[in-house]
């Protein structure tokens, strides 16, 4: 009786048909409201007292309450996913517009560097804020072979920074970007990349957390982030800044 009246309440309001989750949240609502608050605060409360739950009413509301909280959580999830997608699609805008205004002041594009390091974008020289004390990325392993003899002195004289106003200290899932030039056709786990500058969605440096959910990898490339689509499954993305074919 009470799982009729709730539900009759959903179709009288017009919830039927609406999305899963607001149908749920408000179908959970309203069986509360009509069932739970009646049994305990209604002045024939003696009565359904006496009547109480018969078990198979408790096991079929058990079992709509374990398909709502089903529904809700997956609906979450699918959302924070497509928020982390989204946040390291905004990473790559501003990358993209901090690397072409190094480029007008500089005449060539920011070293390659180490994962977690800028290559000069929010200070003149690359630095990490949060390098690691010991490991291969302790240092910013700085290769500017695509750049002039002098290109130090260049930068310390040109650079008109910041072109970023700060280097994101990790990606959306734990793990860091890194900032790659490679001039020609780069391996990475299970493809090969074009030549082009990019900014890697990779894992933390010790690769023990930071990998992207296969799920969310295949969103990004959906979405125009990724362009590694042959290896969708490596835990990674390489989000394209630049071109260099």
């Amino acid at each position: 009786m009470a799982i009729a009246t709730a539900w009759k309440a959903v179709t009288f309001r017009g919830l039927v048909g609406s999305s899963p989750t607001s149908s749920a949240l408000k179908f959970l609502s309203i069986f509360v409201k009509k069932t739970i608050f009646k049994f305990l605060f209604s002045k024939r409360k003696s009565r359904y007292l006496k009547r109480s739950f018969t078990l198979i009413e408790l096991i079929v509301v058990i079992a709509i309450l374990a398909v709502l909280v089903s529904i809700i959580v997956v609906a979450t999830s699918s959302v924070m996913e497509k928020a982390k997608v989204s946040a390291a699609g905004s990473v790559q805008r501003q990358m993209t517009k901090a690397v072409e205004m190094y480029f007008v002041d500089m005449g060539f594009y920011p070293p390659d560097v180490n994962r977690g390091w800028d290559p000069g974008l929010v200070k003149p020289e690359p630095w990490s804020p949060n390098a690691p004390s010991e490991g291969g990325f302790s240092t910013p392993g700085t290769n500017c072979s695509h750049c002039p003899s002098n290109w130090v002195s260049i930068v310390s004289s040109n650079w008109n920074g910041p072109y970023l106003a700060s280097w994101p200290a990790e990606t959306p899932w734990g793990g860091k970007y890194d900032y790659n030039y490679w001039s020609s056709e780069a391996s990475r786990p299970g493809c090969v990349v074009s030549p082009g500058i990019y900014m890697g969605v990779q894992k933390d440096y010790n690769d023990n957390k930071g990998e992207i959910p296969v799920s969310a990898e295949q969103k990004m490339i959906n979405w125009g982030f990724d362009i590694e689509i042959d290896c969708i499954d490596n835990g990674e993305a390489q989000m394209l800044l630049y071109s260099l074919e």
